[in-house]
């Protein structure tokens, strides 16, 4: 996490990550990937570059878009960790290593849990605002949980089938710090997990005649979680809410709409957010809302499909299959060791991963422990040393070394773009104070650092464009001026075009802004804050018919139309209509 950051939690991991990828090569080995994995692993990257090089926007294809990045570089990342995996974690020898990720994750597990239990009594330790539900140092809450969830699952087996009380205490926290993450899809996983694991250590407590140990250890295990997940009242109003999973299904459908044309070779990396607009319905703006654009369809499979195409996925379906059936032999023909059990937790951790998934999107904090994991598991071909090495193997050592060089670059390039996340959150403080030199200032300064990312003249635009709402015109100015450049990078960014209408607006020049949002609104009807836009656009010229349309449909595209209805109270009251003042004020009562 970066401190007095804007967006803190991505990019520091990314340079974190690619520092340990550059240790990792150089670790001795104690074991590697099969040929088989390898070529896995190249048809993933192979399929993903084939799929960026026929994206719209091939920049953003390779190098990702804000918040997560994951373009080509952090797709390389994963496979790299991955080898990494095999390399330190694979093999019977690497027992001590294994040790090492086993404390780390305990660690970690006992820093996170405290802060969960703070953000899910309402408090931010880590700042934040209020009404969003935060994520400790992973950003996200789902993302939390699904943390808590990896760790949770990885430790379990050597909690209860060893005498570890450190894992015994870690495997604990990471279970606090899933239930209170208030992630159901996380809860659920590791609730069904757990009744498997100690449902079977239970059956082995009963058979060996300690009957009253097995029912203990049953009963233990269901009651600290059913009190845990029932005594924190933001998680126990989570369990029971079916709005997130309404707004998931009519999400799916949207994205399937959106791929239905682009199946094969995808839309690309960060083309969703900006593709999806155009294929949703009234359906999903009343229910779901369009104030805010998803930009992943919150489901891997789709995920995959938008990023790479139907290619991409099978071969990422291939290395996941490959994980499984190894995992499964090889605990198998396993002795009941250290390996053995490790073996099982990295196994349940990476299927439990896959499974939360389906209703979520993948990351660097969360991504990058799975592919170590994968990898620890793929790990068993032998590694030769000394003369014995093949042409194959010093050919492996010079793409090894290739990569130990690229990872070290690409750290001190994830450091400096890191580094821009201070004067964006220094810029948007700055703008919302109203000091628009300033803010400008620090904007560029963010730019020059990150000069590959198209999303700092979106931010910066929106940033302006919310003092621009107070009817400050050098703001407005700024946000037009800022939006005009996130357009003409992005044309597609319904996003940049209503930071550009309201900095339209906020100038005067409304025949500009109403040309804005009516591309904004044959591009996408179902958009709320166009039809808002222009509706006020249209009252300041004294169209107020035309403006009453338009706020009424704004207000029908949203689950919360109270600011809608408010704007709309007040046009009726002006254009001399009380009765439909009032009908509209009964409305807003209700939707209160």
């Amino acid at each position: 996490m970066l401190p007095g950051g804007l967006y803190r939690f991505v990019l520091p991991k990314l340079a974190i990550l690619l520092l340990a990828l550059f240790l990792g090569l150089l670790t001795p080995a104690t074991s590697r990937l099969g040929r088989p994995t390898v070529l896995i692993l190249a048809a993933i990257v192979g399929t993903y570059v084939i799929a960026a090089l026929s994206s719209e926007d091939l920049l953003a294809a390779f190098v990702g878009r804000w918040p997560r990045y994951e373009g080509l570089p952090v797709l390389l990342l994963y496979v790299g960790l991955l080898a990494v995996g095999a390399r330190v974690l694979g093999g019977s020898s690497a027992a001590k290593s294994r040790q090492y990720l086993v404390h780390g994750l305990c660690f970690s597990m006992l820093i996170l849990a405290p802060i969960a239990v703070a953000e899910a009594a309402g408090l931010r330790p880590l700042g934040g605002a209020d009404d969003t539900r935060p994520g400790a140092t992973l950003g996200n809450a789902t993302d939390l949980g699904l943390a808590g969830l990896v760790a949770c699952l990885l430790l379990l087996p050597t909690a209860l089938w060893s005498k570890n009380t450190l894992a015994q205490i870690g495997a604990a926290a990471a279970g606090v710090v899933t239930v209170t993450s208030g992630s159901r899809a996380c809860i659920l996983i590791v609730v069904i997990c757990g009744i498997l694991l100690f449902g079977f250590k239970a059956f082995q407590l009963f058979k060996s005649g300690r009957p009253v140990h097995a029912i203990a250890a049953f009963a233990g295990f269901m009651g600290v979680a059913a009190v845990l997940s029932w005594s924190i009242p933001s998680v126990a109003e989570r369990l029971f809410s079916m709005e997130t999973v309404t707004g998931r299904v009519y999400l799916w459908e949207a994205s399937l709409q959106t791929l239905s044309s682009n199946a094969f070779l995808g839309l690309g990396a960060g083309q969703f957010v900006d593709a999806l607009p155009s294929h949703l319905s009234d359906a999903f703006a009343k229910n779901v809302g369009t104030d805010f654009p998803a930009d992943s369809p919150h489901m891997v499979l789709l995920q995959l499909v938008s990023a790479g195409g139907l290619f991409f996925l099978l071969s990422v379906a291939a290395a996941v299959c490959t994980v499984i059936v190894i995992g499964f032999r090889r605990i198998r023909t396993a002795p009941l060791n250290e390996h053995k059990l490790f073996l099982i937790g990295a196994l349940v951790a990476i299927c439990g991963y896959g499974f939360a998934l389906m209703t979520h999107f993948t990351s660097p904090g969360t991504t990058a422990l799975v592919c170590v994991l994968a990898g620890a598991i793929l790990g068993n071909a032998p590694v030769l040393e000394g003369p014995a090495k093949s042409r194959r193997d010093k050919a492996l050592d010079v793409a090894r070394l290739s990569a130990v060089g690229l990872a070290l670059v690409g750290a001190l390039l994830a450091g400096v773009a890191a580094s821009a996340e201070i004067p964006m959150k220094s810029g948007t403080d700055l703008a919302a104070g109203g000091d628009i030199p300033q803010a400008t200032k620090e904007f560029e300064q963010a730019k020059t650092l990150r000069p590959w990312d198209q999303d700092i003249d979106l931010l910066a635009a929106q940033a302006f464009a919310v003092r621009a709402v107070t009817g400050d015109t050098t703001a407005a100015a700024a946000a037009t001026t800022w939006a005009r450049a996130a357009v003409e990078r992005n044309p597609s960014s319904m996003e940049a075009l209503t930071a550009l209408a309201i900095g339209q607006l906020g100038t005067g020049d409304v025949p500009a802004a109403r040309k804005t949002l009516d591309t904004q609104i044959d591009r996408s009807p179902w958009t709320s804050e166009p039809h808002l836009l222009r509706g006020l656009a249209k009252a300041s010229g004294q169209d107020m018919e035309g403006a009453i349309a338009d706020i009424e449909r704004a207000a029908a595209l949203t689950p919360k139309p109270e600011r809608e209805l408010n704007i709309l109270s007040e046009l009726y009251v002006v254009s001399g209509q009380p009765d439909k003042a009032a009908e509209v004020e009964e409305r807003l009562a209700r939707a209160r």
